[in-house]
């Protein structure tokens, strides 16, 4: 390495990136094809949040030197960091396969294969690395995160714990170990880890966002704001905004709210995933003003930022598979699990269609629990599926009796681990509607309530909600309609074909008369009637989704109807509900 770029890495190293970029620059100017320099600098701007640029950089590399392995798991490091997650795994995998010693590209392509949902080879790809790197702060933190991700909590702690035994004062595994705390809903003993982090660090934001959140997740705002407000003043950083803003809003405070995501927008050099979260808070507290096509400017903003990765081919192909390995005549006449799932109640629908209401009302029962939105489903069908052999759903078809006995245990022992005592638990991953034929084979006696909203307002509310990259449908108004009417289409198939008792449940009807409904639910699960189901709002239980305001509020109506207030700004997404046969309330 030239003198110039050891200066570099060291300006790097001593934590002055910009610094050590403009030395980069330097150096492909005196000599633009500095290979090193340009790698140098594409790694810059990865770590600085420039995903784009980084991308820029290593594609140019990339047509310069098509066979280079390392310039090849640099573009794919990058097209993670971008979002761009299905670009970058055949190039991480080439990478790890090219380097099959080198830890870096195994961690990459871990978390990449997180960020696609595919936990099982994520955890082992992780714990490949971990043999060749068992002391190595980011393999034990990205290892845990998967195991937790796979719904594996009991085996993440331990992890994280031997870790902090060796390493006590390491701040990035007490951030993780409060994150597994937090899922496992222990919140006071994650408040307890990250007071301890802030100890050590006194004012170390994510930690500091963290304890807020807990306190949120509580119903507890008056503290978390005593905590935040104190470190937020002047020029508060991308951060802190997103820290104190969601209290601010449901404080109803929006003119702070929007002042200080106005501030913070304003300020240069912001990634595209913070603008874009910035963007998504600035329209809630503008929808808060009732200043409606602001809001729903900063809302388009916000969803343009992503990238355009759905795919409404793979979609087709996806839900075809499903209906032809879950067919009537497979799930009446096929092997099923021989166990007793009858605890199980999956509440599925779209995202944003009243899953959270509809469980929080269950879980105020005392004979019920209300586990969240659980990966277990989507993590027990890898795992068939790396036993088989294939890619689900396709290779289900070859599920016998052992491996759904199989599958079926492993399932109910996870969510009998949550709650031992409980005679119903929730699982309210909205796309579980995807795997209800497997259910119905899989885990015989469960039981499940669709959740369903009026189309437009459920489509908008996605479209006005950050969700995960699973649901990249919602970034777009056409994709949107589109999405949702594929949705309506697979219900109507296991409406027909699937063997499982399922109560269909409308949003509108339950904000509407909360006691009658609340009454049917209870009934459907086989409970007596408890009047603690009516002040679910009252519960003290930690809620992490992004109902986690609403959940703390009796019934509202102000939701119902909302779309009518963005009138032909939705011209797009009704067109597209109509094109895919969605039925609408012309009123």
């Amino acid at each position: 390495m030239s003198q110039t770029l050891q200066n570099a890495a060291q300006l790097l190293q001593a934590g002055k990136p910009l610094e050590a970029a403009s030395v980069c620059r330097e150096a492909l100017r005196l000599n633009p094809a500095d290979v090193r320099a340009s790698i140098m600098l594409g790694q810059i701007a990865r770590q600085t949040g420039d995903a784009a640029e980084a991308v820029r950089i290593f594609q140019q590399l990339r047509q310069a030197r098509p066979g280079d392995s390392q310039i090849a798991g640099e573009l794919g490091a990058s097209l993670s960091a971008a979002n761009l997650h299905g670009q970058a795994l055949p190039l991480l995998e080439q990478a790890a396969r090219d380097f099959p010693t080198a830890v870096q590209w195994k961690v990459w392509l871990g978390s990449c294969h997180l960020k696609l949902f595919n936990t099982v080879a994520a955890i082992r790809v992780l714990g490949e690395a971990r043999e060749l790197a068992p002391d190595s702060p980011e393999v034990a933190i990205h290892l845990a995160n998967a195991l937790l991700t796979g719904a594996r909590p009991n085996e993440a702690e331990p992890l994280i714990r031997g870790f902090l035994e060796r390493h006590p004062d390491s701040v990035a595994a007490m951030l993780t170990l409060a994150g597994i705390l937090e899922h496992m809903s222990r919140l006071d003993e994650a408040s307890g880890v990250l007071r301890r982090v802030l100890a050590l660090r006194p004012g170390f934001e994510p930690a500091l966002a963290g304890l807020a959140r807990l306190l949120r997740a509580q119903g507890k705002y008056k503290d978390a704001l005593a905590l935040l407000e104190p470190v937020a003043g002047g020029e508060p950083t991308a951060n802190q905004a997103m820290a104190i803003a969601p209290i601010y809003l449901a404080e109803k405070r929006f003119e702070e709210c929007r002042a200080l995501f106005e501030k913070v927008l304003a300020q240069d050099r912001l990634p595209e995933p913070v603008r874009a979260s910035l963007n998504f808070g600035l329209g809630q507290a503008c929808q808060g003003l009732k200043e409606y096509d602001a809001a729903f400017r900063a809302f388009k903003r916000a969803n343009d930022l992503f990238p355009k990765s759905f795919n409404r081919q793979h979609r087709l192909r996806l839900y075809k598979e499903i209906r032809d390995v879950f067919s009537a005549e497979s799930i009446r006449t096929g092997p099923r699990a021989g166990v007793d799932a009858g605890r199980c109640v999956f509440i599925v629908g779209m995202p944003r269609s009243g899953t959270t209401l509809v469980e929080q009302i269950i879980d105020a029962h005392p004979r019920a629990f209300g586990a969240g939105e659980l990966v277990a489903l989507p993590e027990t069908v890898e795992e068939l599926a790396r036993r088989i052999g294939g890619q689900a759903p396709a290779c289900l078809a070859k599920l016998d009796q052992a491996l759904l006995d199989e599958g079926g245990r492993r399932y109910l022992g996870h969510v009998t681990r949550l709650a031992p005592q409980a005679e119903r638990i929730t699982d309210k991953l909205p796309h579980n509607f995807e795997m209800i034929g497997l259910i119905s084979r899989m885990l015989p006696g469960a039981r499940v309530i669709h959740c369903r909203r009026d189309p437009i307002d459920n489509c908008v509310s996605c479209y006005f909600t950050q969700l995960s990259a699973w649901h990249s449908y919602s970034n777009d108004l056409s994709h949107l309609g589109w999405a949702y009417g594929q949705y309506e289409r697979l219900m109507e198939h296991w409406r027909f074909a699937a063997d499982v008792p399922m109560l269909d449940v409308r949003y509108e009807d339950v904000v509407a008369d909360i006691e009658t409904h609340a009454r049917r639910i209870i009934g459907f699960l086989g409970l007596e009637w408890d009047e603690r189901c009516l002040r679910f709002y009252e519960g003290e239980r930690a809620v992490t989704t992004a109902s986690v305001d609403q959940v703390r509020q009796p019934i509202y109506r102000h939701s119902v109807a909302r779309w009518k207030r963005y009138g032909a700004h939705l011209k797009p997404l009704i067109e597209s509900l109509r094109a895919a046969g969605v039925a609408l309330d012309e009123a």
